[in-house]
């Protein structure tokens, strides 16, 4: 009876140390994230999170703009976890745990190369951002066949004003209104992305007034 108790101990003893082990290898952060809007920001989020190497599990809010994430530290850290939650299109940032935003580090817009104080209509307004496709949303490259933005017709070829990829107008395409006249982007993703960052991108497009 006495050796049986003695292995009980032992058992439950490792258990314990297992789960405190297991406890030790996972670190926590709350990001703050800007632009969410609807549950499908939400869930846009989610699938990044789950998609991001290292996180283990996350709950996102709409109503504090923020997302608790637990993390394997050996193969991630908070600054990696925003910069992939960014590439959505949202703009993601370290949440201190005092909640003053002291020393966040927030992840910055990788610049374009630029000539001539625009860029080709093709070129990507911020090569981080990964939310669309190429063979997805669109296809990269010149376009003999594309047409000017704004102003283009349903059924017309363009390019995005985010991503640079080419795409055929359709009815669902989501759209923007600039100077009177309708800006289409490739989708949901890219509109999110235009939507934040409205002035820079119409600025890099030789659009703004």
């Amino acid at each position: 009876m006495k050796n049986a108790l003695a292995v009980l101990s032992v058992v439950v003893s490792l258990a314990f140390a297992s789960l405190a082990a297991a406890a030790d290898s996972t670190a926590k952060t709350t990001l703050s994230i800007k632009g969410m809007t609807c549950g499908g920001c939400v869930a846009a989020v989610k699938v990044q999170l789950k998609r991001t190497l290292g996180v283990t599990a996350y709950e996102v809010s709409l109503e504090k703009a923020e997302a608790d994430v637990t993390y394997d530290p050996d193969k991630a850290d908070p600054k990696k976890i925003a910069e992939s939650v960014s590439k959505t299109g949202f703009t993601a940032s370290v949440k201190e745990a005092d909640g003053s935003g002291k020393g966040s580090s927030t992840v910055k817009t990788l610049e374009p190369t630029v000539k001539d104080g625009r860029l080709e209509p093709w070129e990507p307004v911020d090569v981080a951002f990964t939310g669309c496709s190429e063979g997805v949303c669109g296809l990269r490259g010149r376009n003999a066949q594309a047409v000017a933005q704004p102003g283009a017709q349903l059924g017309q070829w363009v390019y995005c004003p985010v991503s640079g990829a080419v795409f055929r107008i359709k009815d669902t395409s989501p759209r923007a209104d600039v100077h009177g006249k309708t800006l289409y982007l490739c989708c949901d993703a890219c509109a999110r992305y235009f939507a934040q960052n409205r002035d820079r991108v119409l600025t890099l497009r030789g659009l703004s007034i």
